[in-house]
């Protein structure tokens, strides 16, 4: 939990220096406008890395690989890692950090349009 805290707290920082860079103003809207793109980006990442490691481009690639590769490079080919077993590491994070800073996007929309 301290670690999503401390990795939420980095994007914020990061969403307030892209505002400074590309938007160069601080203000409600820019903050919607780039903490939507921050998190849209990190949770996009993170569904990416999901559908990649749970094997649904496996068999995609072992059939390009047979198809594309010559008779005699075939057995290094059948030797070859699926993408799904190059990516072994977890998507929770990805989907909490860009859950809460998606979420804190809505809140700040929100007061937004009660304000």
């Amino acid at each position: 939990m301290k670690k999503l805290i401390n990795w939420f707290i980095a994007s914020q920082l990061l969403i307030i220096a892209l505002m400074l860079l590309i938007i160069k103003e601080v203000t409600l809207t820019s903050y919607i406008n780039m903490s939507f793109f921050v998190g849209g980006t990190i949770t996009f990442i993170g569904l990416l890395v999901y559908v990649v490691s749970n094997g649904f481009f496996d068999i995609f690639t072992m059939s390009f690989r047979k198809v594309f590769s010559s008779k005699r490079s075939l057995v290094d080919t059948e030797s070859m890692r699926a993408p799904s077993e190059l990516l072994d590491f977890q998507t929770k994070p990805f989907f909490q950090l860009g859950g809460s800073i998606l979420l804190a996007m809505l809140i700040a929309l929100m007061i937004y349009y009660l304000a």
